[in-house]
């Protein structure tokens, strides 16, 4: 069977921390061709003002279109996204402007993902504490989408807590939930 994993960053979360970084090995683990998006010349201050937001995510989604322009998704039967932040809105975007079917993880996603968003075909991660989100608000799109989601307590925008030992089980925790739903 022919898999493709794409993975689709933020902005200051790259693909080698720890929640794509790990995603990543494991779906190379069950034999996925990997591809990895990469944004240049974006700065994380430009999602601080949100008149300078949709400019950023046209930006971002301007070198998401570029960088997946000669995959053929139809050629895979099995297509998934990973995306992390501003990646979830890249990725949303990308799966329905393309119509590709393809199965999503959102690790904390902007309320902006959920415009573009199918129904269903999601899990989803995010923190109680995460300082980009209205956290109801997430927790709202995620039920009214029929998604399934896990809220990190005390989770950050990286869903981490501050707390090394508990931070390392929730990731722990975060990808054996991404293996199940993936199998």
């Amino acid at each position: 069977m022919k898999r493709i994993a794409v993975f689709f960053p933020g902005i200051g979360y790259t693909v080698d921390k720890p929640l794509l970084y790990y995603s990543k090995k494991l779906m190379r683990e069950r034999g996925y061709e990997i591809v990895d998006i990469g944004y240049k010349d974006i700065s994380k201050d430009c999602l601080r003002d949100k008149s300078l937001m949709a400019d950023t995510f046209a930006e971002v989604f301007a070198q998401t279109e570029e960088q997946l322009r000669d995959v053929d998704f139809a050629s895979y039967e099995d297509v998934v996204f990973i995306s992390k932040s501003v990646g979830t809105v890249a990725a949303a975007k990308y799966a329905a402007d393309h119509v590709v079917r393809a199965r999503h993880v959102f690790y904390t996603p902007l309320e902006q993902t959920f415009d573009y968003a199918g129904e269903g075909t999601e899990i989803v991660f995010f923190g109680d504490h995460d300082p980009w989100i209205v956290f109801e608000r997430i927790k709202e799109l995620c039920k009214s989408h029929d998604f399934r989601y896990t809220v990190i307590p005390d989770g950050n925008h990286s869903l981490e807590t501050g707390r090394t030992f508990e931070d390392t089980d929730n990731i722990r925790k975060v990808i054996r939930e991404v293996g199940e739903y993936l199998k």
